[in-house]
């Protein structure tokens, strides 16, 4: 396997340097991986720049216009399953192996890069058409706790040992799970205790977040029954093993987020699912 080099922060700019003289119109890349922890003085050099446009018109300009200073798309033999994997909108590579990643507004087909994560990003470049704005460490250890790779367990230490603000990287999971519909709590939850488990860095908002996980995988399972056909406490406790006052407890809290509702005129009570809005 080849090793690709690396590039520090002077090579870059210069790449910055040369876009600048061909955007066709002002664009705003943010930046969420090596660069950003260049600027933050956690890394000298990365092998690749990872963007986010949150414009989807300026996918095309921007393409263009890294075409037009040297860079082409790479030998698909070079890409890696783990960058497959990533499912980047586009991979440009220049003749001494540096690569733009580009995501357009979703990052690893994942979290979306939020109208919070732009408010908290900080500008660090900016020259004729060009604004560059790294994303805040806050923000960037929440895509690498939600992508969880071997590799950026190393980038959470660095990032957690500066001092972050613990409650804007639980608040933007909360909303992105809640937007999505996905449960992103229980990756984040993973890092952190591998974060533990490895370096003894603790985080204040681990045992917030993984009770959070635990209420909202029991309250799916309540639901996922209900659907199965199971109606009552009884027989959801039977048909997911779980003692009948943890169902209760989940029932309780799923009628008041208005998800289900009871039949108390029946003995047993009978559950049903109230239908979502359209």
């Amino acid at each position: 396997m080849i090793k690709r080099p690396s590039f520090d922060n002077q090579y870059i700019t210069a790449e910055l340097d040369k876009l600048s003289t061909v955007i066709a119109r002002p664009i705003t890349i943010f930046v969420i991986g090596g660069l950003a922890l260049i600027n933050y003085g956690l890394k000298v050099a990365t092998k690749d720049i990872d963007v986010v446009l949150t414009e989807p018109n300026n996918f095309e300009v921007l393409l263009d216009a890294l075409r037009s200073v040297g860079y082409e798309d790479p030998n698909d033999l070079l890409i890696t399953r783990p960058y497959q994997d990533m499912e980047i909108s586009k991979i440009m590579e220049d003749r001494d192996g540096f690569r733009w990643d580009i995501f357009v507004k979703k990052i690893c087909n994942k979290l979306t890069f939020s109208a919070g994560m732009e408010s908290r990003s900080i500008e660090f470049y900016s020259k004729a058409n060009v604004s560059v704005r790294h994303a805040s460490k806050e923000d960037i250890f929440l895509f690498k706790g939600i992508t969880n790779r071997d590799a950026d367990l190393d980038d959470l230490r660095l990032i957690a040992e500066t001092g972050i603000d613990w409650e804007i990287v639980r608040t933007e999971c909360r909303q992105q799970s809640e937007a999505s519909g996905r449960l992103w709590e229980d990756a984040l939850v993973q890092s952190l205790i591998d974060l533990r488990e490895k370096y003894g860095i603790t985080s204040p908002v681990e045992v917030q977040l993984r009770k959070l996980c635990e209420e909202k995988m029991g309250e799916n399972a309540i639901l996922t029954s209900i659907s199965s056909g199971n109606k009552t406490i009884k027989s959801i406790s039977r048909y997911k093993k779980l003692p009948e006052y943890l169902v209760r407890e989940y029932v309780s809290k799923a009628e008041k987020k208005n998800l289900l509702k009871i039949d108390r005129t029946c003995r047993p009570y009978l559950l049903s699912l109230i239908p979502e809005k359209k």
